[in-house]
């Protein structure tokens, strides 16, 4: 029996010793460091955030359904349909002519067509199917094609 204990001792010396080292919590486990940071659940990926805001978001939607086949999907007046008016839709990325439209008069020609600014009679007036609130949210987005970095593109 003593003869047991004796190969037995070097072994449970050697357990305590493994127990007692930095960075062992007694389960074989490493505690987190400060060298290493602690690992977490599984997460799965985040959705990107719009850079939009919500009226510019509404804007998107109505203008890829009502301005887009002529002003074009980036607002450079290059949409399907442009090339049979005689003439061109606005460019809406030229930020020059943009800069000189108020949004009361981007209002204006949307819901009243081209003509009520004097500009292309070709424009529809979208004012019977588009509410003044929508025509604002529209032009939110429109506005976004002239800027620097087109979030609108």
């Amino acid at each position: 029996m003593v003869r047991y204990w004796q190969n037995l001792v070097p072994v449970v010396a050697i357990l305590c010793l493994l127990l007692l080292l930095p960075g062992q919590n007694g389960q074989g486990f490493q505690t987190p460091s400060e060298d290493r940071p602690a690992t977490s659940a599984f997460q799965l990926p985040k959705k990107p955030k719009s850079i939009l805001t919500p009226a510019e978001q509404k804007g998107r939607a109505l203008y890829a359904y009502y301005c887009a086949l002529c002003h074009g999907k980036t607002g450079q007046g290059d949409g399907f349909n442009s090339y049979n008016l005689t003439n061109p839709p606005r460019n809406f990325t030229d930020s020059g002519k943009m800069a000189s439209l108020s949004d009361k008069q981007i209002v204006k020609a949307i819901r009243g067509g081209g003509a009520a600014l004097g500009l292309s009679p070709q424009m529809p007036a979208w004012g019977g199917v588009l509410s003044q609130k929508q025509a604002a949210d529209l032009t939110v987005f429109i506005r976004t094609f002239a800027q620097h970095d087109n979030p609108g593109k």
